[in-house]
């Protein structure tokens, strides 16, 4: 019996590589996916917390920022905050640079006569713009916020020594020790959500072993029902079993390859690291591939035309994708698409391979996902047998 499903396997499985348009997206489209995708979603996670973040800040006359102390105490406190800024002014603006103010994606106006307001008691309103979005934005308002709070309190601390007769200046305030201190202890390793290549690469493939089973292995399937060849199949010594199982592993034999193939590049050109549980994330992809060949299997029976078959692999494959979490890191998604995922076969993938590959997951932690995916195959492969047909 074993024989006779390993020889269809292989049959089907050289057959299937004989088709060119398949060897096109098993080796060079995921790639092409993997730049692509791994490129423009970079800084969706919101980057790294320690990176310098460039603000460009417009002075009315040149020399402001160094000649007035409320305006040099902002700059001040905005590079406290990791914040680099550059001073742009009528003059500078003009001059032959790199970048002019309107270029930066992030942009600061201090307003007119702002140290004779400070001095009138008057209401100072300091104009932020920004080109960013997402998480990127949320954390550079909080820390240009912050940075105009803490200057607010050091004009109350000079306010206040000024009226016990102390004359104190902002650079005197930098330099007070502080009566409050933090003390900061490590509550284990920070979770960086994944981004560019290292979501993108998991995510991609997750994708294109699931397209690659519904799309190339159900429409093999369904031109062999079509032609008469799952008729002549039936009429030779082999079982049914034999038959279907052997169609099965084959579309199985394909998805391992594009799952080999895919985690080595990967790791060679875009250099992933698939983390401390190398064997437990290949043996639950392989778990992923064998699902998917059994709904092409399914699919394969059950389609009526070419057209149905492509519609259904493609909008179905894409669709999962994206609300599942392979396009983009699930967790900077609204609260309805993670509730969503939590029900989507390539949310609980997903949510594996993150767990395990970033956030310093163990196998107990995904055990819910693994026997969820588990009877979700055992399910496909059941219905795979009682409906398969041979025409």
């Amino acid at each position: 019996m074993l024989k006779n499903i390993l020889f269809i396997a292989k049959k089907d499985f050289h057959y299937s590589l004989k088709e060119k348009t398949l060897l096109l997206w098993l080796f060079i489209m995921p790639l092409v996916f993997f730049g692509f995708i791994g490129s423009t979603t970079g800084g969706l996670a919101g980057g790294n917390s320690n990176e310098v973040t460039n603000v460009a800040l417009w002075e009315n006359k040149p020399g402001d920022v160094e000649n007035i102390p409320l305006a040099k105490q902002i700059v001040y406190r905005l590079k406290q905050e990791n914040l680099n800024v550059v001073v742009f002014n009528e003059v500078n603006d003009k001059e032959e640079r790199k970048f002019h103010f309107e270029n930066y994606t992030r942009r600061l106006w201090l307003p007119e006569n702002m140290q004779q307001k400070l001095d009138n008691n008057e209401q100072i309103e300091v104009e932020y713009a920004s080109k960013a979005s997402g998480l990127t934005q949320d954390r550079d308002q909080f820390s240009i916020e912050k940075a105009l709070y803490q200057t607010l309190g050091d004009i109350l601390v000079v306010k206040k020594l000024t009226e016990s007769n102390v004359e104190l200046t902002f650079d005197d305030v930098n330099k007070l020790q502080r009566n409050i201190n933090v003390d900061i202890q490590s509550a284990g390793e920070k979770q960086e959500i994944p981004s560019g290549f290292n979501q993108a690469v998991p995510g991609i493939l997750v994708m294109f072993i699931m397209m690659i089973a519904l799309s190339s292995g159900s429409l093999s399937l369904f031109l062999e029902r079509q032609s008469g060849v799952l008729k002549r199949l039936a009429a030779t010594p082999l079982t049914n079993r034999e038959i279907i199982l052997g169609k099965w592993l084959g579309k199985w034999f394909i998805t391992i390859l594009q799952l080999l193939y895919g985690m080595i590049m990967g790791w060679l050109l875009f250099k992933i690291h698939w983390g401390n549980h190398l064997i437990a994330i290949v043996i639950i992809l392989l778990l992923w591939a064998a699902f998917n060949s059994a709904l092409a299997v399914l699919l394969g029976s059950f389609a009526k035309s070419e057209g149905q078959v492509s519609a259904i692999s493609t909008i179905g494959s894409l669709l999962l994708a994206a609300l599942g979490g392979c396009w983009w890191p699930i967790e900077i998604t609204p609260m309805w698409m993670q509730n969503v995922a939590t029900f989507l076969p390539t949310g609980w993938i997903m949510d594996i391979l993150h767990k395990l590959m970033y956030f310093g997951g163990q196998l107990q932690d995904i055990s819910i996902q693994v026997i969820a995916l588990l009877i979700l195959t055992i399910i496909a492969m059941t219905t795979a047998f009682k409906k398969f047909k041979y025409a």
